[in-house]
């Protein structure tokens, strides 16, 4: 008995090295807290009214004309986090992760919309935010709230989580690929008084 005690606790501890090998590190490879005066080299402004007041990225309109960070692409498997906050009574707060970095009217890559149809509906969308296959919450939201985003993504999954909570998931089984020219991030409005900040990016590692 003893003996098979022994052999049981050598096979688990075996089982936890194994799993702990196969887990990932997050290593940071951009963060910006637009601590500046002006937008600066490493975004595109596709339209809209995009600046930087007092440390934070701020928008009032743009009719989905976004700011993208073009001097980074997106990993694969990564981590995206970032601060936000809308001064409109209707909130819609909106942002993209790995899209392709052009004009689009609906949405690049995966949009990520926090209250948005005038503050009724969140959701995680692909390629278009009426999607009909977007995952979405009916949930409202607070103006004048800062909310803590962070959003992981490892193979086909997508986990939104709002001030350390899980907030949204998304399962994507042909999911857009870095490979394929997904790999951009940026920050989106359409017409709400908005504010971005504390952004970092971190990639997914074996460890």
């Amino acid at each position: 008995m003893r003996f098979f005690s022994i052999f049981s606790l050598i096979l688990l501890l075996n089982f936890v090295a194994l799993g702990c090998s196969s887990e990932k590190k997050a290593v940071l490879v951009f963060e910006d807290n637009f601590d500046r005066a002006g937008i600066g080299g490493n975004y595109e402004i596709q339209g809209g009214d995009w600046r930087i007041e007092n440390g934070k990225l701020r928008c009032g309109t743009a009719k989905n004309r976004n700011l993208v960070l073009r001097s980074v692409d997106l990993p694969q498997n990564g981590i995206v986090e970032l601060t936000m906050k809308s001064y409109s009574d209707a909130v819609d707060v909106k942002f993209n992760l790995w899209g392709d970095g052009k004009i689009h009217d609906h949405g690049d890559g995966y949009t990520f919309i926090l209250g948005g149809w005038n503050n009724r509906i969140s959701v995680i969308s692909k390629l278009h935010e009426h999607e009909k296959n977007r995952s979405e919450k009916k949930e409202k939201l607070e103006k004048e709230k800062l909310y803590k985003i962070k959003v992981e993504r490892l193979s086909s999954k997508i986990k939104w989580f709002v001030n350390g909570e899980l907030f949204l998931e998304y399962s994507d089984e042909t999911p857009l690929k870095v490979s394929d020219g997904f790999s951009k991030l940026s920050f989106a409005n359409w017409k709400s008084d908005v504010e971005f900040d504390d952004l970092k990016i971190y990639a997914l590692e074996e460890k």
